[in-house]
């Protein structure tokens, strides 16, 4: 059984993941196009030739981490280096001013250059450290809770990220009112998230090595071939190929909706900054409600059921608040009292949506236990890849899409219109739940429950 101070010191390692996600998925697409001024469609762009590079370096991290063999284990080399380009990247993404005077191309290629690097840093600790997790224990359940340690964490962490924003940097001024558009705020905050992300990396890298003597080294062998034929069982897993298709139209609904907040809550729902810094009390109470709850009903319901639930309640309460206002049922705009109304079903959404994040990470190293079934190989680095490339697809693809949208509808950061600001409601809304859809109907396949897991544990025995 797992300590908790081992649980603890493992998953405050997801701050620094924490933190860069919650970034890059409410505030990197509106930094480049609403402070720094760079065209909507080209700030989707970047963020979507850094995915592509993503969906080469992942994979290749968790196959390298597999076959690793070294004093401080297959993972933790690049667990305990990766801070070095991770917090670098960061910096430098928000350190362009209006004032630089830069051309559009040359502000493409600055924010293209420094999320790549910035998503490799995270790449070189994310990758090993989800496969570390994985690996350390088989229990089913004690897994399960691992993961939820780990998500929560992550969670608190870009909550708390939010919180610096919204609570502190982003605060009213006489001059910035809505001071999430103070262009002064942004590098300070930046800065901020980079050195706590450089503590929780550093603390979870040297705090958990000595768990590294009790686990499997690799034996296998580094041809080429062998590598292809070892991946191509991994990949080609019924239950693996569920799991990933089922998180890539997740992602993309999800990520779309997540993408779109600040722009909803800064120009439909018209909240100040220090407004919308009501909500993070949800987000905790949600998260903590979600670490209490998975543990407790993967014990009652199979893993898949839990997912469903989450997916199709997610996909009934994102167009609440919107169906709400269309019916005339809700408080004035910009109201204190239009923030309480919906956080009433945020509170409901957040908690079946992190739920459902700890139950799939959970699943990963069951998958994994088949896949070394097939193959006689533990290979939780390529499969956890996946894990690491979905959470970069959800902000990837969702900031790629609404890039696009803004660019479609000729959104115009100073003078857009009322009908500019309901079409990005509506796409985060109704357009989220119909996304839904999709995943759901893809995880009625996934097959690998408790009892078959038991039955793949007895046999690696």
């Amino acid at each position: 059984m797992l300590t908790n101070k081992f649980k603890i010191n493992y998953s405050i390692g997801a701050v620094a993941n924490g933190i860069k996600t919650d970034t890059f998925t409410f505030f990197l697409l509106f930094f480049y196009s609403n402070i720094i001024g760079l065209n909507p469609g080209l700030a989707g762009l970047a963020i979507f030739i850094a995915l592509c590079v993503d969906a080469v370096t992942d994979p290749l991290m968790g196959t390298i981490s597999d076959r690793t063999n070294s004093k401080y284990g297959r993972r933790h080399p690049y667990m305990m280096i990766s801070f070095i380009p991770m917090s670098l990247g960061y910096i430098l993404l928000f350190a362009p001013r209006q004032d630089w005077d830069m051309s559009q191309n040359d502000l493409f290629l600055w924010m293209t250059i420094f999320t790549i690097i910035t998503r490799i840093g995270m790449t070189l600790f994310d990758i090993p450290h989800r496969a570390f997790g994985g690996e350390v224990t088989k229990d089913y359940e004690e897994r399960t809770l691992l993961m939820s340690w780990r998500e929560m964490i992550g969670w608190v962490a870009g909550l708390s990220n939010a919180f610096l924003g919204y609570g502190i940097f982003f605060a009213s001024t006489p001059e910035y009112p809505q001071g999430q558009l103070n262009p002064d705020a942004w590098f300070p905050f930046a800065l901020t998230g980079a050195v706590f992300m450089i503590i929780s990396v550093l603390y979870s890298s040297f705090s958990t090595k000595d768990e590294i003597k009790d686990l499997s080294k690799w034996n296998g062998n580094i041809a080429l071939y062998e590598i292809f034929n070892e991946l191509k069982i991994a990949v080609t897993n019924k239950a693996f190929l569920i799991f990933f298709f089922g998180n890539l139209f997740l992602s993309l609904a999800w990520g779309l909706a997540n993408t779109l907040t600040l722009f909803v809550n800064t120009y439909f729902w018209e909240f100040e900054a220090t407004q919308i810094k009501y909500f993070l009390p949800i987000y905790l109470i949600a998260t903590l409600l979600a670490f209490y709850i998975t543990p407790r009903i993967v014990k009652v319901l199979e893993k898949r059921t839990v997912v469903l639930i989450a997916i199709a309640g997610v996909g009934f309460l994102s167009p609440a608040a919107f169906v709400m206002y269309n019916l005339g049922l809700t408080p004035e705009k910009g109201s204190l009292q239009l923030v309480l109304f919906i956080s009433f079903f945020l509170v409901f959404l957040v908690t079946l949506n992190v739920m459902g994040i700890m139950v799939r990470d959970s699943m990963v190293g069951d998958i994994a236990d088949e896949v070394e079934l097939q193959s006689n190989t533990r290979q939780e680095g390529i499969l956890f890849a996946t894990v690491g490339f979905m959470q970069k697809l959800n902000a990837g693809l969702g900031s790629f899409f609404a890039g696009l949208v803004l660019n479609y509808i000729n959104f115009d950061r100073v003078n857009h219109t009322a009908e500019q600001a309901y079409t990005l409601a509506f796409i985060q809304g109704p357009v989220t739940t119909l996304l839904m859809i999709v995943p759901f109907i893809i995880f009625l396949g996934y097959s690998l429950s408790s009892s078959r897991h038991k039955e793949i544990i007895n046999s690696l025995k």
